[in-house]
């Protein structure tokens, strides 16, 4: 399955992708607003925010991408790897 993850902090980009291919995820980290996101995040099967550590435009997009292509949208407040650990249990 793949995972687009949108925000959290630019150190532990490697650490999310780890934690992602560890339990069989193949993940798309996007810590920062970049041109053309949306179509970069074609195939994703699901969009993880978060919450604590993203810019609202990246958000809006996000949400518009996940609406537009039925892919759905998770949230999470808390950008550690404990948190991703936990949001992805619940997807398994």
């Amino acid at each position: 399955m793949s995972v687009a993850i949108i925000g959290g902090l630019d150190r532990l980009k490697r650490s999310y992708e780890k934690e992602c291919s560890s339990r069989g995820f193949d993940a798309r980290v996007f810590s920062q607003q970049i041109p053309n996101m949306a179509r970069r995040m074609n195939g994703v099967e699901r969009i993880l925010i978060f919450t604590g550590m993203v810019a609202h435009p990246m958000v809006t997009e996000a949400v518009r991408v996940g609406k537009a292509h039925n892919i759905p949208v998770d949230r999470c407040h808390s950008s550690s790897i404990s948190a991703l650990k936990r949001c992805l249990n619940r997807l398994s």
